[in-house]
């Protein structure tokens, strides 16, 4: 008779060993793929969404709160699938005196990096959650030794998984409009050239973007209380991508004149220095 499975045998055994080890936090077993990959599901969906479709035995029901935030069904599959092809290929895997790398590593955790974005999209997820899923998610916030290790036995850059993370939360609309809505109260430009980018400003409150704001100003020198604090804005920033440095001004046009002139000719020295050394 074959044996019945919660969805597949890789989500069944996952589970299982998450919950025959979550006294052990500390633990190789529960720092495994196999049991990260439930930790993270969790984190998104919640332990009641995860745990009680299985303790149902409803495998509709998994997948229907899988989906919950937008995944599609026939996303869904596939990750199952993925994880199933990873689950088997480790069984294999410890047949072998050498360890081969799993290829199924890194498009399973990409399926759980597309379900955390899509959480992203529709509704509010806190700092703290999100640094516990990068955390998680084997990207360079993972501190655990274990899992630490395993990214680089898997051949996978912890660079390159933050990177695809970064990238999908780029892609999704609500980043978009974000950035459409927030354009028009503050200079994208200037956050920028300060090391604040959209994803740093999806996780600030209203006081903490104008708090960024008003640091923009006093960044480029430009008085916040003037009604031209806008055009004056613009113009520095401009400035900063032509020169690499803020725009030194004095109000005076003659003295700006022998300043930008005095940049130039101390510019051009250095090049003929570099010249001649060679």
């Amino acid at each position: 008779m074959k044996e019945e499975y919660f969805v597949n045998e890789a989500i069944d055994k996952a589970i299982k060993t998450y919950l025959s080890n979550i006294n052990n936090s500390s633990g190789l077993v529960y720092n495994s793929f196999l049991v990260i990959t439930i930790r993270i599901l969790v984190l998104i969906y919640g332990r009641l969404d995860i745990l009680n479709s299985y303790y149902l035995k409803d495998n509709v029901l998994f997948i229907n709160n899988l989906t919950k935030y937008g995944m599609k069904k026939s996303d869904i599959t596939l990750f199952k699938e993925e994880f199933l092809n990873y689950y088997l290929y480790e069984i294999q895997n410890e047949k072998q005196p050498i360890k081969k790398s799993n290829p199924y590593f890194l498009s399973t955790l990409k399926y759980l990096i597309d379900m955390f974005t899509m959480k992203k999209k529709t509704v509010s997820v806190s700092f703290n959650e999100e640094e516990e899923f990068l955390e998680l998610a084997y990207t360079t916030h993972t501190k655990n030794p274990y899992r630490l290790s395993y990214t680089y036995l898997m051949e996978i850059d912890p660079n390159t998984i933050e990177k695809y993370y970064y990238s999908k939360l780029n892609d999704v609309e609500i980043t978009r409009e974000f950035s459409k809505t927030i354009s028009d109260k503050i200079n994208l430009d200037a956050l920028n050239i300060m090391g604040i980018g959209l994803t740093n400003l999806e996780n600030m409150d209203n006081e903490d973007i104008a708090k960024a704001t008003k640091d923009a100003y006093d960044y480029f020198d430009i008085d916040a209380e003037k009604p031209n604090r806008d055009t004056k804005l613009n113009e520095a920033v401009d400035y900063f991508k032509k020169f690499g440095i803020n725009k030194v001004t004095t109000g005076n046009g003659y003295v700006d004149i022998l300043l930008l002139m005095s940049v130039i000719v101390t510019t051009i020295s250095i090049l003929v220095v570099l010249f001649f050394s060679l």
